[in-house]
């Protein structure tokens, strides 16, 4: 028999972070950067829509910030949004949004998006 243990973040730190004036200019960059073949997956809790990009521990230093229950994302792009929908149109284009709201650390995360005014 052994334990299993869920342990949450301790700190999540963000390195840039961008906050959009509104859903249709983030919706517009998402689409930008669909156009030329990145990936990019929106994600929505708390009346935010975002999309984040993680640091993989694929360093020491990195490795052993990640064991302390240090996170880091490079960036954060995000926008209000009140109500969830799956999709946004920009155009011709249906970008999906992924409603996130059970993850504790991402509606955490997006309560603080939501302050940040």
């Amino acid at each position: 028999m052994f334990d299993i243990v869920c342990k949450p973040p301790k700190q999540l730190i963000i390195m840039e972070c961008t906050r959009y004036p509104s859903l249709e200019a983030l919706s517009k960059v998402v689409a930008v950067v669909i156009s030329v073949g990145e990936s990019i997956i929106l994600k929505w809790a708390e009346g935010v829509v975002f999309s984040y990009s993680p640091i993989a521990p694929s360093t020491d230093y990195l490795l052993n910030e990640y064991i302390k229950g240090n996170v880091y994302w490079s960036d954060v792009v995000y926008a209000i949004m009140p109500g969830y929908k799956q999709t946004i149109r920009v155009g011709t284009l249906d970008i999906p949004v992924i409603d996130v709201s059970p993850n504790p650390v991402l509606s955490e995360a997006a309560k603080w998006m939501k302050k940040q005014g």
